[in-house]
């Protein structure tokens, strides 16, 4: 049941907030006994969560639509009283003292705080392979363990296996995009600013972004409202027969999988014929921003991130992932001028993409360039992880650098009937319209 649906059992006293928890938990108990998934469940917290909930709901006080609904954290948000440790083993035992300013928001609205999942050490990487915590396996493939994107890895597969309801990751270069497109779920990358980083462990506090994944388009609204602090508002689903969308080729649609181009191709076809307008156009400024994210003397975001961590690292660096290692500490090579020049670099491409794509609703690309490698593949890191690293960040990570808002939306499978995403990304602070075209989106490729 997507979480909107729990809700309104709650709010009609079809269903009982603790009973539905505690159906969550023995089912996390269950199949996810090597904690590849959740890193811990907060059992007590959950049940206490669920029966205040109940109460409220008894006496019709509920206070939110996802009120008494079992939620899921990853762990780099803040709990207080319970290790967060980023997926890294030198943070074990940081135990904060508050919640997370999002979490906060959501435990005061009813939200129930079922557990923390496994992620990408320190978030810094688009795979979401973790030897250290444990590598929940993509939830699409019974054969063979694949990666399920990351760095909120445990996040999306705790949605997908049907372990949470909902789950808030965030996202510095796709981390909530990659996990929603490889698990067949909606992904929210929101607008840099727009939602609190307080309390949360920072990757780079430029980019850094928290954002829900979610089972429907309105699951994610309603997510989203509740880390606002507002209340779910219906969605008005966007016409598009007046909707213009941007088709760039370019460096966005290259070295696809070709069963992503085929996935695409067909729901691209779908908005088609539900009125939409496409506009094939090329758009260079995607084209400058991927070169200068990975040009090895751009990187803020390296940058901002050996600030964070190089100190912590260098004395670890056995309890370190090597990929992980490698990527951070090859911020000591950056210079202030370096940043200075991409920063201003970046401000003229992102000015001139908004001007180029002001009078589109969105530019269409897929969130995904592949479909999701085994695990065993590239967990030894090398040149295999970091080619499928690139190639899973590379898109989703355009929209943080341009400090965009975007959503990818399922859209179909390869032929091994693993999902594909479709990416909608638009000018930042656009969420609501943002989310009435995924809206539409859906309802029109479904």
């Amino acid at each position: 049941m997507t979480a909107l649906d729990l809700g309104g059992l709650f709010e009609s006293g079809s269903a009982d907030p603790r009973e539905v928890t505690e159906a969550f938990l023995a089912r996390a108990a269950l199949t996810d006994p090597d904690h590849r998934i959740y890193v811990r469940l907060l059992e007590t917290r959950a049940r206490a969560e669920a029966a205040a909930a109940a109460d409220r709901a008894k006496r019709g006080l509920r206070r939110h639509a996802l009120d008494g609904v079992p939620l899921s954290w990853k762990d780099l948000f803040d709990t207080a009283g319970e290790p967060t440790a980023a997926g890294s083993l030198p943070l074990k035992d940081r135990v904060p003292t508050r919640d997370a300013e999002v979490l906060a928001r959501a435990t005061r609205a009813g939200a129930v705080c079922l557990g923390k999942t496994t992620m990408t050490e320190l978030a810094f990487s688009g795979l979401g392979i973790n030897p250290k915590f444990g590598t929940p396996a993509n939830a699409h493939d019974g054969k063979i363990e694949r990666v399920p994107g990351g760095s909120s890895a445990g996040a999306g597969v705790s949605v997908a296996r049907g372990l949470a309801a909902g789950a808030i990751g965030t996202d510095t270069g796709g981390s909530v995009r990659i996990p929603s497109a490889w698990n067949g779920l909606v992904g929210l990358k929101t607008t840099a600013g727009l939602l609190p980083l307080d309390g949360t462990v920072p990757l780079s506090p430029t980019f850094d972004t928290v954002g829900p994944l979610a089972k429907t388009v309105e699951d994610a609204a309603a997510i989203f409202a509740l880390l606002e602090g507002k209340q779910a508002r219906a969605l008005e689903p966007f016409d598009l027969s007046r909707a213009v969308f941007w088709l760039p080729g370019g460096v966005a649609w290259s070295e696809l999988d070709d069963g992503v181009a085929i996935a695409l191709e067909a729901a691209i076809r779908r908005l088609v014929h539900a009125g939409a307008r496409i506009v094939e156009h090329k758009l260079p400024q995607l084209d400058e921003i991927d070169a200068l994210a990975w040009s090895p003397k751009s990187s803020r975001l390296v940058a901002e991130a050996y600030v964070q961590w190089n100190e912590m690292l260098a004395a670890n660096k056995t309890d370190i992932y090597p990929p992980v290692y490698d990527r951070v500490m090859a911020g000591a090579a950056l210079t202030a001028s370096d940043i200075i020049a991409a920063d201003l670099k970046r401000t003229d491409i992102r000015a001139r993409y908004l001007s180029a794509t002001a009078g589109v609703d969105a530019v269409l690309m897929p969130a995904v360039a592949i479909s999701p490698p085994p695990i065993s593949t590239l967990e030894a890191g090398g040149e295999a992880y970091f080619r499928a690293n690139r190639l899973a960040l590379r898109n989703a990570t355009i929209g943080n650098q341009l400090g965009l808002c975007a959503v990818t939306l399922p859209a179909g499978c390869d032929a091994r009937g693993l999902p594909i995403g479709l990416m909608l990304q638009s000018h930042p602070l656009t969420e609501e319209k943002l989310l009435r075209l995924a809206f539409a989106a859906e309802h029109a490729m479904n």
